[in-house]
């Protein structure tokens, strides 16, 4: 059972927010930011959910200040408004939240993601040991080979990333030795995958790597608010506070976020073509599967008219041979000539109409053949 902080100034909201809550969380509801701030900092709790709107003190500015407390910079945020513009959730994002949940709001909506975020930040907390030290390591190595050497590492790197997961891992690494964070969408042949530097994106970042993949693809550099995305076709990357533009910045720093931007788009370059060596790795085992299974369709259809053709052998064989029995049998059951023949007659067109069965299966097979021989040779080099 989690323990959640509730933060609300609408009383009727609070109240449905923690009726809704309470059976599966302990939860601690107030009617203010500067309580839930007070509370955050000082008390134990595994999420806390803030109205945007707020007297005094925003959701936003609330979550911030969270945020920037050693005690608090691991807690995760969920906020609710009935403002769900691009404006609003890049707010969101900005301050840290981690999701975004909508006025009126749907229980079952609430619940999911409540255990979406509490799922996603317990992983977080069990690699967070993990990912300190990979940062440790990843910015040392910077320090040493310089911001030359980042992509040359992620040259390297990519070259043996045989997934389009680990190429993305590879790549949002790199940009974290440049000091930022970021999430990556990559869109190969065999799944498209959205991640952050710790697992799966957030339903936040998912939301603003759609918007970026739904703007000018000819434009590969777009500013998002204080943050830049970059648009590289089927490699799709937004860092986090990386501004294209900075008029007030000092010229050094203005220098060094313009050598970034030009590095990562090195990154997505060399993200590209490795994106297009690991489809067409899996085209080329998609079309050998292909091959051996038209070549086992092949033998099966051989063997199926030989089998076929065996049958048909064996009815005629068969009718042949009740022909045989039947003229025998005449003499002793004492037919008359007429009946005889009926009873000839009747038997010679059941034979007629099994064979005419068996051949039309013979066409067909026939037929089968030849579009399996056709596949075979559309499918040689």
């Amino acid at each position: 059972m989690a323990n959640i902080l509730l933060a609300d100034d609408d009383t009727l909201t609070l109240q449905m927010l923690q009726a809704t809550l309470e059976d599966e969380h302990q939860v601690t509801a107030v009617a203010d930011s500067s309580a839930a701030l007070d509370l955050a900092l000082t008390r134990p709790f595994d999420l806390v959910l803030l109205d945007v709107d707020m007297p005094g003190m925003s959701g936003y500015e609330c979550c911030e200040r969270i945020k920037a407390a050693p005690q608090g910079a691991q807690l995760p945020v969920m906020f609710l408004s009935a403002l769900t513009g691009l404006e609003e959730r890049l707010r969101g994002y900005s301050a840290g939240g981690e999701d975004y949940l909508t006025k009126p709001f749907d229980a079952e909506e609430l619940l999911a993601k409540v255990r979406r975020v509490l799922q996603h930040n317990g992983r977080e907390r069990e690699l967070a040991q993990q990912l300190d030290e990979v940062m440790n390591a990843a910015l040392a190595s910077a320090d040493m080979v310089g911001e030359t050497g980042v992509v040359l590492d992620f040259q390297r790197a990519a070259s043996s990333c045989a997934t389009p997961d680990a190429l993305a891992l590879a790549l949002l690494e790199a940009v974290q030795r440049f000091g930022f964070e970021a999430c990556v969408r990559l869109c190969s042949l065999s799944a498209t995958i959205s991640r952050n530097q710790r697992g799966p994106a957030s339903a936040l970042e998912s939301s603003l790597l759609d918007h970026l993949q739904s703007a000018d693809a000819s434009q590969r550099l777009h500013a998002v608010g204080p943050h830049a995305g970059f648009h590289w076709g089927k490699v799709l990357l937004f860092v986090r506070g990386l501004p294209l533009a900075n008029p007030s910045a000092e010229r050094e720093e203005a220098e060094r976020i313009g050598r970034v931007r030009d590095n990562i788009a090195l990154l997505m370059e060399g993200a590209l073509q490795r994106l297009a060596a690991i489809d067409s790795a899996q085209a080329v085992r998609d079309l050998d599967q292909l091959s051996r299974l038209v070549q086992m369709t092949h033998q099966a259809l051989a063997d199926i008219s030989a089998r076929s053709q065996a049958q048909q052998l064996a009815v005629a064989h068969q009718c042949e041979h009740l022909n045989e029995r039947l003229e025998t049998s005449f003499l002793q059951l004492g037919l008359t000539s007429v009946q005889e023949d009926h009873l000839i007659e009747l038997v010679r067109g059941h034979r007629e109409s099994v064979l005419a069965e068996l051949a039309q299966g013979q066409a067909l097979d026939a037929r089968l053949r030849e579009i399996s021989s056709q596949l075979r040779a559309q499918l040689k080099p």
